[in-house]
């Protein structure tokens, strides 16, 4: 999967980890997503009625469709929470915008997320 991310200050750690989160979640590596969780970890996606927790990410991985390639465009963090945007683009053509916002289980630098709400609209 092609990725491009947004020019940032390097300064941010958990915008950083919600971008690599988000960026493990399109290539469905779910070890890699598993590093930046919390085992009562959260997913759920605007008008789903699906909630994915820690056990079933791997499995719901597999399910969805393969994305070529990946563009972050934003990011922001502030508190306890972060966010990234940007778009996904299919083998098919279609293409997404998103959003992921991400909520930490503290303020600290090293936090893990604890909850994932993302938005999809078509491009």
């Amino acid at each position: 999967m092609k990725t491009e991310v947004m020019l940032h200050c390097g300064n941010a750690p958990k915008m950083e980890r919600v971008i690599d989160l988000t960026i493990a979640l399109a290539r469905k590596d779910a070890a890699a997503a598993k590093k930046h969780i919390r085992e009562d970890f959260v997913w759920s996606e605007l008008g789903g009625e699906e909630v994915l927790s820690f056990e079933t990410l791997e499995s719901a991985l597999k399910e969805r469709p393969d994305v070529d390639a990946m563009h972050v465009t934003n990011g922001l963090s502030h508190g306890n929470g972060a966010m990234c945007e940007g778009t996904l683009l299919f083998a098919d053509g279609d293409e997404l915008y998103f959003c992921s916002v991400a909520t930490f289980v503290s303020t600290a630098k090293d936090a893990l997320i604890k909850r994932l709400h993302i938005y999809f609209i078509p491009a």
